[in-house]
C-alpha cells in the first residue's frame, strides 16, 4: 500500500512543463469569462469556462485541422447531450435512459486514445450538467460554443506565435479511429462494467439526496480508465487532489467576491492545471478542482462552505463507488470468456 501511494502520488521533474498548453488554455477560458463580465450575463458563463478547460484535454497536438475538428466534436455533442439532459427533465424516465445511452457509449470508447476517450466522457458530464438544474438559460448553450470557439482560437494564436505545429504527445481522432478498426473484442465487458459503476453512482448521489449530486457519476466517469488498476492509482490521485483543491476553492470564494478578480483566478488555475498535467496528475487535480468551484461561484453565487463540502463529500463517494467497482471487475476478470481464451492460449 505504501509503495502504492508513492508512485501515484510522485512528481516527474524529467518532464518539462508544457507553455503552449497552459496559453491556450488560459485563452480558452479567460475570453468567454470577460465577454460574460462585459454582457453582465454571469450565469450561463460557467458553461463558457468549462468547455474551454476540456478543449484542452481533447487537444494532444499534431495537425491543426485533427485538432480543431476535435474540438468542433467535444463542442457540438456537449451542445446535443446537454439539450438531452435539460429536456430529459420533463419527460418521465427519459433522464435514466440518456445517462445508460450516454455510459454506454463512453465506455464502448474507452482504450481508443486519450482525446476520443476524454470527449465521449465529456458528453456524458455535459448531459449530466445539463439534466441537474431546472434554471439553466439558452444562454447556457451560446456561452458553451462560444468555449468551443475560444478553444479553436487558442489553437490558432499558439499556431501563430510558435511558428510551427506542437508536437502530438497522445492519441488524437484518426489513431482512435485506427484502433476502433482494429479491435478484435467488442469491448462490451468494459462497456458494460463502465456504465453500471455511472448508473449506480448516479442512483445513490440522486438517492442520498446530496447537494449536487451530479458530482458523483462525474467523479467516477473521469477515474474510470481502460485499465481497472490504473483506475485504482487514478481515485487516490483524484481523492488527494480534490481535497486541497477544495480547500483552496473555498479559500477563494471566501475571500475573493469580484467577478474580474475571479475570471484572472480562473485563468491562473487553468494555467496551472497546463503546467502540472504531465508531470503530476494529482497535484493538476488541486487546481482543477478550485477552478470548477470559481466557475460555480462565477456562475451563480453560493455559500463557499457548503459547495466545498459538497465537493469533497460527492467525491469521496464518486471514488469508492468507482474503487469497489474496479477491484470487482479485477476479480471477474479471470471469468470472463476473452480472458480464458488468453490464458488457453499461453497455455
Amino acid at each position: 500500500m505504501r509503495s502504492l501511494l508513492r508512485q501515484t502520488l510522485t512528481f516527474d521533474r524529467n518532464q518539462p512543463p508544457n507553455w503552449r498548453r497552459a496559453l491556450r488554455v488560459t485563452v480558452a477560458i479567460g475570453l468567454p469569462l470577460f465577454i460574460a463580465i462585459w454582457r453582465g450575463e454571469f450565469l450561463p458563463a460557467v458553461y463558457g469556462g468549462v468547455a474551454g478547460l476540456y478543449s484542452m484535454f481533447v487537444d494532444n497536438g499534431g495537425p491543426t485541422p485533427e485538432r480543431i475538428v476535435a474540438i468542433v466534436y467535444m463542442t457540438v455533442g456537449m451542445l446535443l447531450c446537454g439539450i438531452a439532459g435539460y429536456v430529459g427533465r420533463w419527460v418521465p424516465g427519459a433522464p435514466l435512459a440518456f445517462l445508460l445511452a450516454f455510459s454506454l457509449m463512453a465506455g464502448w470508447l474507452q482504450g481508443t486514445g486519450t482525446s476520443v476517450e476524454l470527449m465521449s466522457k465529456y458528453w456524458l458530464i455535459a448531459f449530466l450538467f445539463g439534466n441537474s438544474d431546472p434554471r439553466l438559460s439558452p444562454l447556457a448553450g451560446t456561452y458553451l460554443l462560444l468555449g468551443g470557439l475560444t478553444g479553436i482560437v487558442s489553437v490558432l494564436i499558439d499556431r501563430v506565435l510558435a511558428g510551427k505545429p506542437e508536437k502530438q504527445f497522445g492519441p488524437m481522432l484518426f489513431e482512435a479511429i485506427s484502433r476502433l478498426l482494429r479491435r478484435r473484442h467488442s469491448n462490451g465487458h468494459f462497456t458494460f462494467y463502465f456504465a453500471s459503476k455511472i448508473l449506480a453512482g448516479y442512483a445513490v448521489g440522486y438517492g442520498l439526496g446530496l447537494t449536487r449530486a451530479y458530482w458523483v457519476p462525474l467523479t467516477i466517469a473521469i477515474v474510470t480508465v481502460y485499465d481497472p488498476q490504473l483506475s485504482i492509482a487514478k481515485l487516490i490521485q483524484r481523492l488527494a487532489g480534490s481535497l486541497l483543491g477544495a480547500l483552496v476553492g473555498w479559500a477563494v470564494l471566501t475571500w475573493c467576491h469580484d467577478d474580474t478578480w475571479l475570471a484572472l483566478i480562473s485563468m491562473a488555475l487553468g494555467a496551472a492545471t497546463a503546467l502540472l498535467l504531465n508531470r503530476s496528475y494529482w497535484m493538476a487535480v488541486v487546481p482543477i478542482t478550485a477552478l470548477v468551484m470559481v466557475l460555480l461561484d462565477f456562475g451563480y453565487p453560493q455559500a463557499s462552505t457548503l459547495l466545498a463540502i459538497a465537493r469533497v463529500e460527492n467525491t469521496v463517494l464518486g471514488c469508492a463507488i468507482a474503487g469497489l467497482g474496479a477491484l470487482i471487475y479485477l476479480r471477474l476478470q479471470q471469468w470472463l470468456p476473452r480472458e480464458r481464451r488468453k490464458r488457453r492460449a499461453r497455455v
